[in-house]
This record gives structure tokens, sequence and C-alpha cells, in this order.
């Protein structure tokens, strides 16, 4: 389901800014973007993403000026190893030198005090979920939004079926007829059993008997809309279902004896295939 949020907060630490965004998926993928600093909160940032968005794909952008009190510190090993390292290309290129400027813009040279490191990733944290508050209220807008489309579906849907059921008393009569009509094409001088006629007749209407896959559409139409009426994360249940309504349409569409049955089958299968689109779409 797509969605976006944006945040900016000035914390006791610094100031905050959060974007955050998404788009359609079936699977949960997410990409964040953070200071180098603060990369160790990537993890938890995910998992508390993932517990309340199961399915999308998910950009972050995480930025952080800190106020000019906050505690900094150098790190001495690293700055060891970038001047040895220094020291090591200057015996090989004589005209080498180090700037103590590119030092300091060395990713992880310059780092929050422990402390202070640690009250940074709580107010990011606590940012991240008033962010992800926001993402999920533009994201339920789009849910109903979504919902209504369903509905309206299934509504046409139902409409389609209604024209099955006033065909579904006449398939015996018409098997009659076209069983009639063949052997008076045929032309034949030998006088036919009635008997084995109706046979012939209820055999072939059993074939192409719809009563089946009508109730079951029947009962889909009533579980899908059981599902989008009790909400939460229901995604892959409605996939489901738009399997299982495929799956009648497709039978229905192979046992068609009449024109307006196989004209039914086929607007079914177009309507079904747009409800699937719009489920995509749902966590």
């Amino acid at each position: 389901m797509t969605g976006f949020a944006s945040l900016r907060k000035n914390g006791n630490t610094g100031s905050i800014a959060i974007d955050l965004k998404s788009v359609n998926s079936r699977y949960f993928e997410v990409t964040f973007k953070l200071p180098d600093g603060l990369k160790s909160l990537e993890g938890k940032l995910r998992e508390i993403l993932k517990q309340q968005a199961p399915r999308g794909k998910f950009e972050c952008l995480i930025r952080f000026t800190p106020k000019e009190s906050s505690g900094l510190e150098f790190n001495h090993d690293l700055i060891k190893t970038l001047v040895d390292a220094a020291n090591e290309i200057n015996k090989l290129a004589n005209n080498a030198c180090l700037n103590p400027i590119d030092i300091l813009n060395f990713p992880g040279v310059i780092v929050e005090s422990g402390s202070m490191q640690s009250e940074i990733e709580k107010e990011i944290t606590e940012a991240f979920y008033e962010n992800l508050l926001e993402f999920n209220k533009n994201r339920e807008s789009e849910g109903q939004r979504l919902a209504k489309v369903l509905f309206n579906k299934l509504e046409l849907i139902e409409a389609q079926l209604v024209t099955v059921k006033e065909n579904l008393d006449s398939l015996t009569a018409l098997e009659r007829e076209k069983i009639k009509s063949k052997l008076e094409k045929l032309n034949l001088d030998i006088k036919i059993n009635p008997d084995l006629i109706e046979q012939e007749v209820v055999l072939q209407a059993q074939k192409s008997d719809i009563a089946e896959e009508y109730d079951r559409l029947q009962s889909h139409i009533k579980e899908v809309r059981k599902i989008l009426q009790t909400g939460g994360s229901c995604g892959k249940r409605l996939d489901f279902m738009m399997q299982e309504f495929n799956r009648e349409a497709n039978t229905m569409a192979s046992k068609a004896s009449s024109l307006n049955i196989t004209s039914v089958a086929v607007e079914l299968k177009v309507l079904i295939e747009q409800m699937r689109e719009q489920v995509q779409n749902i966590d």
C-alpha cells in the first residue's frame, strides 16, 4: 500500500528529520539512509516497521543535526590507523601528505560521547515511532479507499450472478432443445426411444450444471465482505480469495452451455482481475 509521512523535530540532542514512504509490494522490503554514526539503529527500526507494516517496499531517510553543546569525542584508534596508512603511502610517494581536515571528514572519526549517543538513539527511535503513527494514518485512509473499490466490485459480481440464477432452472430445457435440434438436423428415419433422449438430456444438463459454482461464488462474496469489514492486515487472505474466485469463474466458463453464461463468466473474470490488482496494494 502506498504511503508517506514526514517529521521535523527539535530534540534535546539536536534536530531530527524523517521521511518515510512506501509503494506496493507483495513482500517486505526497506531501505534506510542514516547518518554514519547512527547506522547501528537500522536493525531496530527495521523490526519496528515490519511489525506494523509487514508488506510493502519502503524508503526511510533520517537526518540528524546535533546541537553545538553535544558531547563529541575522537575515535583515536581510527585516527591512528589513518595516520599509519598515510605514512605507508608517504613512503611510496614522497609528495603524499595527510591533511587533518581530511581525517576529520572521514566517517567515524568524530563520534558522540557514549551517554550522548544513547540519548540521540533514544530520541530518534521515539521520533520514528511518532512519524510511523502519521504514516499509518495515511495508509489507513488509503486502505479505506481501496475497501470501497472492492465493495463496489463485489456488488458488480453479484449483479452478474443474478443472470446465472435466472438461467439455472432453464438449463435442462435448454439441453433438451439442443439435442432435439441435432436429431432433426440428422433427419434420421429410425424412431429413437424418448427415454434415451431424456437420459442424454439429463447427462448433458449435469455436465453444464453451474449451481455449485454459483453457490461457492456467493459464499466467497460473503467471506471477502467479512474480511474487509474486520480490517487489519488482510492482504494475504484477500489474495487467496481472489484465487478461489478465479477458480470458480474458470469452471463456470468451461461448463457454459449458453451465450448468457459465457458472457457472465467473461465479465466475472474481468471483475476478479480488477479486484486482484487492488488486493496487491493491501497489506
